[in-house]
């Protein structure tokens, strides 16, 4: 199991509409994230900047996420989320939300 963290903000004008969205996740985006192997998925919120946190267990992260990213129940729901979004400077070349270096871990 690898664990991976994330930041990006979302525009002011947004929080609201994001967090309506997020209370009732579709049930296909639900399904593609579990057949990604991903598991303990948590965003958070503080001021504009979200926070996302996951657990991969598969063997294969880059197939995994290139699956899920075909998924046409998530590129939809992409579409909507996105634009409420904006990467933040500094993040690698082809991300959206920016990859954080894991500096302290406690189980």
């Amino acid at each position: 199991m690898t664990r991976y963290g994330s930041v990006l903000r979302i525009k002011e004008e947004a929080i609201e509409r994001y967090k309506e969205y997020h209370a009732s996740v579709w049930p296909e985006v639900l399904a593609a994230i579990h057949e990604a192997n991903i598991r303990n998925y948590s965003i958070y919120l503080q001021g504009d900047y979200l926070f996302g946190y996951y657990e991969y267990h598969g063997s294969s992260y880059e197939v995994d996420m290139a699956a899920m990213a075909r998924n046409p129940k998530v590129m939809e729901w992409w579409a909507i989320m996105m634009p409420m979004q904006t990467p933040i400077d500094g993040r690698a070349p082809g991300e959206w939300w920016a990859s954080m270096e894991e500096v302290f871990h406690m189980d």
